[in-house]
């Protein structure tokens, strides 16, 4: 088992907090950039009844697009980005899904598509490890912001991230 807690240092070290969660989600698709040494897009867009909310997509040329479902929620999205960095972090392996984007992406061509690594090609292990460092993330980057407006400011950070989250629904 990989050291969750080394890896949530590491990876929090270089996504320093910003003013917000929207500058947050270019940090991670810039360090997962940098971790896999190629082009990396993120796009936010309807997933639709996929059994996922987040895929990443190695294309023919080498460059990745990370597809994040879209949400009006930056911290719902950069939850998701954080579960996709996770598993280049802990070095799980991207399975071939050529079916899985047939059905879920037809948008993509099938010769730009090589290796789609979605929630649902991963073992239970590996998508446990990737949700647990995620959520370790998550609480790192969010822990010492100041609380959205109309949140107490003495509540918990996981309050905070709780009424942050849901802000979006008044």
């Amino acid at each position: 088992m990989t050291d969750q807690k080394a890896l949530c240092a590491w990876a929090a070290e270089r996504l320093t907090p910003s003013a917000s969660y929207q500058d947050t989600c270019r940090r991670i698709g810039a360090l997962l950039g940098e971790l896999v040494q190629a082009q990396v897009s993120v796009k936010f867009a309807s997933l639709g009844g996929a059994p996922f909310s987040g895929a990443t997509v190695r294309l023919a040329d080498g460059s990745y697009v990370v597809y994040c479902a879209s949400s009006r929620s930056w911290y719902h999205r950069m939850g998701i980005l954080l579960h996709e960095l996770s598993h280049v972090l802990l070095g799980h392996e991207p399975a071939s899904l050529e079916g899985m984007r047939r059905q879920f992406l037809p948008h993509l061509p099938s010769r730009m598509a090589r290796i789609v690594a979605a929630r649902s090609s991963h073992t239970g292990v590996q998508e446990q490890e990737a949700e647990e460092l995620a959520d370790l993330l998550l609480a790192r980057l969010t822990e010492h912001r100041e609380p959205a407006p109309g949140v107490l400011p003495h509540a918990s950070p996981r309050l905070r991230r709780i009424a942050e989250e849901l802000a979006h629904l008044r």
